[in-house]
């Protein structure tokens, strides 16, 4: 099949280049006045004749051009060698130069000098970056046009014709092709038409137009079939400089369906954004019943956006969801709005607002180095996300987080402690707190408790830079706080700390004092409970720390690996001081993990501060790969002893008399290969019980294939089984992106349409989706996920079910479908699966990708004009 090539332009010689077969080589035909009738015949002495013409011609054209050259063994320095005409490098670009020399290849040539060439037998004209081959061809230099007749291909740019009679203006690209099959390299599809009018260099009309990138099968007498989907219209108009097909009377066909239909149906030749109606979208909610949605897409600007969503719900009433997205060389930011005016089930208006902002000001030396960002979330009701919970653009479905924060970096600064990094910042924070109005379905959840707002929080932080040995940190900060429960305290609190230490190395041994002082003031509203309504509370803390690292080689699972035992041993002290009486606004439990243990304070927040006198003594051990630097496998234990009681509980107010802390216990290895496993368990060391426990392993073989579990355990509270999943059932895995564009550029087009560009060439493949998350202690199934993925190669197909808890008897289930045609559009009936399987499945991977290419999950636009 013929090849796109790549070349060099050069310069436009006036007589026309004829090349001999046999020995493939550009021989310029001197001008003839008198356009006496030339009969080109091929023998040897004329072949010997024609190589040392074209030597001296070649050299003259070369030479002229400036074509970088490369001497033959053995050539004298600035000889220029013989190069094969059509091993000459394409121009690249879209850009056409009807000047160019023609290079022609044939059986036969006979012509008329500036006049007329005609070439028969496996003819082969190249023009630049053009390239036409047929059984017959005429050239007329009067007006530069070419007739092909007989096995047509033309191919430019990688897209490629093929039919039976092709009229050509070289100058222009202006045309006509007969009865051609065709492919696109940008959209990897293509088809046939009944006519194809080249209308310059990038822009064609066709009429009576299949397109698609399927390959129809054969039929039982051996003619071919139609394709799985095709574009069939009654004309469309293609224009590569502006990334847009046009298509007249069109209408979508999938597997001898129609499934859309439109007067005028635009879509884009690549991955450009493009204004217009996306496909119309179906969902399938227990909550709202059927919905249809018909989402436009609005490309304002380069740099900003809006999708504007009407929706119309079966149960629930007509609705608008509204994505309005920017971006600026300082900031970027996105609007979400959706509004349901009257709810026909909740008889009330409802609705969403989603406002996110990040940007900095470049304002000069004042607010240079000065960062903001804003975040606006709040639903209309109580109710909202137990009616609407799916895509929920939080993770805390009941705690909507509002806040607006500003920092500015200023530069170094000497407090006397060499240089430092010190940030200025401000900000302010609320809450909405959705309630349950119906405690009798579940009490629990009405308990929920209102978090405080800071209004605002204004602070100063400040660290010791790298040039110097001394490490400290300094940080000051008022607050604020509010709460909407009028029976909580409310007031300002001053919080100040500084941190100073150094660390030593003692070959191999490091050890690192540190000294702390922590200051906060109170000034209340109201009284607190010792009867003032003002406190405040220094506190001390000392800190010694030591670790030390030990290697030895080993030798295991025919790996070289590097052995490590890492101890560590942590010694804090920090006096008691009663702060029973004192407000918490910010303060709660830390969570005990392997880094929560070693910290100093057993809260997170300024409003408590426990006391220690305590040693926390742990020891890890990796395997490292030599070759690679990878890990291994790590294991590690931790455990925290108590030298006295600990009075400040975070449980409550009795002391903590218990000496040892519960033991740690952390695990991970990828030593076999495909295989992850991660565990942690928390022993506790009174009753000789599991506190906590969670353990995981993933089996990841290949690309597309991933299976993955995990139990977690928390005593006393939940006992919980996950199960994720990604998994070929039938037929073979499909290639990766960079195998198949390979393919490609190797076969480009089969000239009958049958070789499926992009895809599995012996049949489509199924693939399992899911995940599944089971409460052992409730013995009921939470939340879930299962579907189907079917890979046909130039379309996917996708359903999938997803059930979300939203208390502990009610749940809301969707289906959703979405149909890929490749080339052409996603078409999703519901909302887009690909986000809710990317964010529920670990390591799940889209189809038709690989490791370097970042596949988008949206819909490409596709308009329709009435």
């Amino acid at each position: 099949m013929p090849q796109p090539h790549t070349a060099t332009p050069k310069r436009n010689p006036s007589p026309v280049t004829v090349t001999t077969r046999q020995a493939r080589l550009s021989l310029l035909t001197p001008q003839h006045p008198a356009k006496a009738a030339l009969r080109l015949r091929w023998t040897p002495i004329a072949v010997a004749a024609g190589l040392l013409a074209a030597q001296i011609a070649w050299q003259d054209v070369a030479q002229a051009d400036g074509a970088p050259t490369t001497a033959a063994p053995g050539a004298t320095s600035g000889t220029v060698p013989l190069r094969l005409s059509f091993s000459l490098p394409a121009p690249q670009g879209d850009t056409h130069n009807g000047k160019l020399p023609l290079y022609f290849e044939a059986d036969n040539l006979e012509g008329e000098a500036d006049s007329r060439t005609r070439a028969t037998g496996s003819v082969r004209l190249r023009q630049g970056g053009l390239t036409v081959r047929a059984d017959e061809l005429t050239h007329t230099q009067a007006d530069n046009t070419a007739r092909a007749m007989g096995h047509v291909v033309i191919t430019r740019n990688s897209n490629i014709f093929s039919g039976p009679e092709l009229m050509l203006k070289l100058d222009t690209l202006e045309g006509e092709f007969i009865r051609p099959h065709f492919w696109f390299a940008r959209t990897k599809a293509g088809g046939q038409a009944d006519l194809v009018e080249f209308l310059g260099a990038n822009r064609l009309r066709a009429s009576k137009t299949t397109y698609s990138s399927c390959t129809p099968d054969d039929l039982p007498d051996g003619t071919p079939g139609e394709p799985d989907w095709s574009l069939k219209t009654r004309s469309i108009y293609l224009d590569f400089d502006a990334n847009e097909g046009t298509a007249d009377n069109a209408v979508i066909w999938f597997k001898g369906v129609p499934i859309l239909a439109a007067p005028t149906l635009t879509f884009p030749l690549n991955d450009a954004r493009k204004s217009g109606w996306l496909p119309p979208s179906f969902d399938f909610d227990s909550k709202s019943g059927f919905e249809l949605s018909a989402p436009y897409y609005w490309n304002i600007a380069p740099d900003k956006d809006l999708t504007l969503a009407p929706t119309l719900s079966v149960r629930r009433g007509a609705g608008m969801d509204a994505e309005y997205r920017y971006l600026a060389p300082h900031d970027e930011g996105t609007l979400h709005v959706v509004g349901l005016p009257d709810d026909r089930v909740a008889m009330r208006s409802r609705g969403l607002v989603d406002f996110a902002h990040k940007g900095n000001l470049n304002g000069g030396n004042l607010l240079s180095q000065t960062n903001y960002e804003l975040r606006w979330l709040r639903v209309s009701d109580d109710d909202y996300w137990k009616d609407f919970p799916h895509g929920l653009p939080t993770l805390t479905p009941r705690l909507y987080d509002s806040h607006a924060n500003i920092e500015r970096q200023l530069n170094s600064r000497n407090w006397g402690l060499g240089d430092s990094q010190t940030t200025l910042y401000g900000g302010v924070q609320s809450w909405q707190t959705l309630r349950d109005r119906d405690p009798l379905t579940d009490p629990t959840l009405s308990n929920i408790d209102t978090p405080y707002r800071r209004e605002p929080q204004l602070g100063i932080r400040s660290r010791s830079g790298n040039d110097t040995g001394v490490m400290w940190t300094m940080q000051g900060e008022f607050n604020r706080f509010t709460n909407a429960d009028p029976n909580k305290p409310i007031g300002n609190r001053v919080h100040a700390v500084g941190q100073v230490g150094q660390s030593f190395n003692l070959g191999g041994l490091s050890l690192t004092p540190r000294l702390s002082l922590n200051g906060t003031s109170y000034d209340m509203d109201q009284a607190m409970a010792n009867g003032n309504r003002s406190a405040s509370r220094v506190l001390p803390t000392f800190s010694l720390e030591s670790g030390l690292v030990m290697e030895r080689p080993l030798h295991v699972f025919s790996r070289d690996l590097t052995q490590t035992l890492e101890p560590r041993i942590q010694y804090v002290r920090t006096p008691y001081k009663d702060q029973s009486f004192l407000p918490l606004f910010d303060s709660a439990p830390r969570d005990f993990n392997q880094y929560a243990i070693y910290s100093e304070n057993a809260f997170t927040g300024s409003d408590r501060i426990s006391d220690a006198n305590q040693v926390t003594v742990g020891v890890t051990s990796r395997l490292l790969d030599n070759n690679t630097g990878v890990e291994a496998a790590r294991v590690g234990l931790v455990q925290k002893l108590l030298l006295a009681d600990q009075r400040v509980n975070p449980d409550g107010p009795d002391p903590i008399t218990q000496r040892l802390s519960d033991l740690l216990l952390l695990g991970s290895t990828s030593v076999i290969p495909n295989w992850n496993l991660d565990g942690s368990a928390q022993f506790n060391a009174q009753n000789h019980a599991m506190s906590r426990g969670l353990m995981g392993v993933r089996y990841s073989p290949g690309p597309w294939r991933t299976v993955g579990a995990a139990y977690r355990y928390t005593r006393d509270a939940s006992e919980q089984l996950d199960l994720g999943w990604q998994w070929p059932l039938a037929g073979s895995v499909p290639s990766t992106t960079a195998q198949v564009r390979n393919e490609a550029l190797n076969d480009p087009l089969n000239l009958s349409g049958r070789r499926p560009i992009n895809g599995n060439a012996c049949g489509g493949t199924w693939y399992s989706v899911g995940r599944m998350s089971y409460s052992l202690r409730d013995n009921r199934l939470t939340d879930s996920l299962i579907g189907f993925e079917y890979d046909a190669g130039c379309w996917i197909g996708r359903v999938v079910a997803e059930r979300v808890s939203v208390g502990r008897a009610q749940a809301s289930t969707r289906l959703m479908f979405q149909l890929e045609l490749a080339g052409l559009s996603r078409i999703s009936l519901g909302s887009n699966p690909l986000r809710t399987l990317r964010d529920n499945i670990p390591g799940y991977r889209l189809l038709h990708d690989d490791s370097t290419t970042t596949a988008s999950t949206g819909s490409s636009p596709i308009t329709t004009d009435d």
